[in-house]
């Protein structure tokens, strides 16, 4: 699975016209021969957590074992850790209200295409840092922190990622 994966991080200028941005990144998909997941940052704990999802999403691409009918979705559903895709667009899809946007590229260069992702969609360019929500997404998420290291709580998000293939 040598499949190229980035994560971008922006923010959008005046609110989010939602429909308007889904439709630049599907013809931005299209064009540039890549898939594209954007959510709603701050339920993102970090990159790591986007990139574990993107990996187990084409795992189980590779394995014929997606429950959705495309990736962009699969890896959506992994991110959240949620079965139903409505759960998961609910908690991590993006709405008028997203501030800040992280963007997921599946595909060859993916890493060269994220300027250009971030400028068709009129996103100012973030740090991850900056935009990802941290641990506070795992209240978001509904992941319990009880117990665990504030140095463990970042790898809750990776746990809830691969909990989704054995609940399968």
């Amino acid at each position: 699975m040598a499949t190229d994966v980035a994560v971008v991080w922006g923010r959008p200028g005046k609110g989010l016209d939602v429909q308007a941005v889904l439709s630049t990144a599907r013809t931005f998909a299209s064009e540039n021969g890549v898939e594209l997941q954007l959510l709603d940052a701050s339920s993102v704990v970090n990159g790591d957590h986007l990139r574990s999802a993107a990996v187990h999403a084409l795992r189980a691409q590779e394995r014929n074992s997606m429950r959705s009918g495309s990736l962009a979705v699969e890896l959506l559903m992994y991110a959240s850790g949620r079965r139903q895709i409505k759960e998961a667009m609910a908690l991590m899809g993006l709405s008028p209200r997203t501030e800040r946007v992280a963007a997921v590229i599946i595909g060859p260069g993916a890493a060269s295409k994220a300027g250009a992702l971030l400028k068709a969609l009129g996103l100012e360019p973030l740090s991850e840092k900056a935009a990802a929500g941290g641990v506070g997404a795992l209240d978001r998420l509904d992941v319990s922190t009880k117990g665990a290291a504030p140095e463990q709580r970042a790898d809750l998000a990776l746990e809830q990622v691969a909990l989704l293939d054995i609940e399968k």
